[in-house]
């Protein structure tokens, strides 16, 4: 798997892609789909890493086929298909698009992501559902979102029995955040357990784009000083939790910052 940083909240530089078990379940899964052709919908809280997992994984699983869309919230369908038409090569003219999309779409393996599912509207989903009912070569569809994505998907019930797998992202574990941490970032590379479980505990909690804020944080801390990535401490830590809400942190009060 291609551990780059790209796609990582922040832009974070050294990050990496961690192989957690969800992760490596994750890449399974799209494997599985992709050669079954089939529908695959992964949900889960914010900020837990859906959207760059999948990334990632396609670009090692199906790097020339995959087509990834995020549309706004309600997006009308007609950008949708315009959209669609746009990611295949197909011309914005005055006939329909949804015939020369499915056609398009039958010449080859086709993935289709669509991030942020929760925001499509019913008449996108009905949109989407007879693009991979269809005789010919048929696209593999991958839904990601949110929490509440499965509920959204399970309302249109024709379209929810056509999804093969219901992946849910859950934060990470403390044993996870303890394995995982140190090849993160190279800002956790020395970093023993008690201080991650209790910068996980203070202000992160299993949900790497909370990580990933922490992580900028200190690096921020430790350039400006001309500090090597690897030079944490405690103090260091309370300096980049001070940047932090204070609502969103749950320091003990014997432990305030």
């Amino acid at each position: 798997m291609n551990a780059s940083s790209d796609g990582h909240y922040l832009d974070l530089p050294n990050a990496r892609l961690v192989p957690t078990r969800t992760v490596l379940r994750t890449q399974k899964q799209l494997q599985s789909a992709i050669k079954l052709r089939a529908m695959l919908c992964i949900h889960g809280g914010v900020g837990l890493g859906k959207t760059l997992t999948v990334r990632t994984c396609l670009r090692d699983l199906a790097p020339d086929n995959t087509l990834f869309f995020q549309f706004h919230r309600h997006c009308p369908l007609g950008d949708i298909q315009k959209a669609v038409a746009a990611a295949l090569d197909i011309p914005d003219t005055t006939r329909s698009l949804t015939p020369r999309i499915r056609a398009a779409l039958a010449e080859r393996p086709y993935v289709l992501v669509f991030d942020e599912t929760q925001g499509l509207t019913t008449d996108a989903l009905e949109w989407v559902r007879p693009l991979w009912d269809t005789d010919d070569n048929r696209p593999t569809i991958i839904f990601v979102g949110a929490e509440d994505t499965r509920r959204h998907l399970r309302r249109r019930a024709a379209l929810a029995s056509r999804v093969t797998q219901w992946p849910r992202f859950s934060p990470l574990h403390p044993t996870e955040v303890v394995q995982h941490m140190p090849t993160y970032h190279p800002v956790w590379s020395k970093v023993g357990e008690e201080d991650l479980l209790w910068l996980d505990d203070a202000a992160c909690r299993g949900n790497f784009r909370d990580w990933a804020k922490l992580t900028s944080a200190i690096q921020e801390i430790l350039t400006e000083r001309g500090q090597p990535l690897d030079a944490f401490t405690r103090a260091i830590a309370r300096e980049a939790l001070a940047t932090f809400d204070p609502s969103d942190l749950h320091l003990p009060p014997d432990d305030d910052l």
